[in-house]
């Protein structure tokens, strides 16, 4: 018994030691902080890219909005930090930012690049890529993120 007890308490010992490394990682702007419509796909199969009609690599089209370049940077950057993401480069007010969005439990860390693209002054479309920093898969985490988050500009 006192065997099991030593093993068990080693494991729950690495996790926590697993969890606080993962907690610390460095979000290096220099490398996560991408051009969604020319990003290279992983070779995992942990990221969903949106982007407008014709982009390579996309998993969905990316919709038309009835906003402003500027307003829907604005709108999708309020939905962006209020699900709890940090900035890692650039802004909205830029046209092109970086988030990281971390899981509740271990602090996985998820990166989504978005760039805003003005079709006319009152209509717009933007380009996001999500993507998961470790791992193989993500269980459709990064394709619901994005969907939530599209979902809500209209909202």
């Amino acid at each position: 018994m006192r065997i099991v007890l030593i093993i068990v308490g080693l494991l729950i010992t690495a996790l926590a030691v697993a969890a606080i490394m993962i907690r610390r990682l460095d979000h290096d702007a220099a490398i996560w902080h991408v051009d969604p419509l020319v990003a290279a796909k992983p070779s995992t199969p942990n990221s969903y890219r949106v982007g407008p009609d014709g982009t390579t690599e996309a998993d969905a089209a990316a919709p038309t909005f009835a906003l402003s370049a500027a307003d829907l940077a604005v709108k999708f950057d309020a939905i962006a930090r209020g699900a709890g993401s940090e900035v890692v480069g650039g802004s909205a007010a830029e046209g092109h930012v970086t988030y990281v969005q971390t899981s509740r439990l271990f602090g996985f860390p998820d990166y989504v690049s978005v760039k805003f693209i003005e079709i006319d002054a009152a209509n717009s479309t933007l380009a996001v890529f999500s993507r998961s920093r470790l791992g193989k898969s993500d269980l459709g985490v990064n394709k619901k993120r994005v969907e939530a988050w599209l979902g809500q500009i209209n909202s």
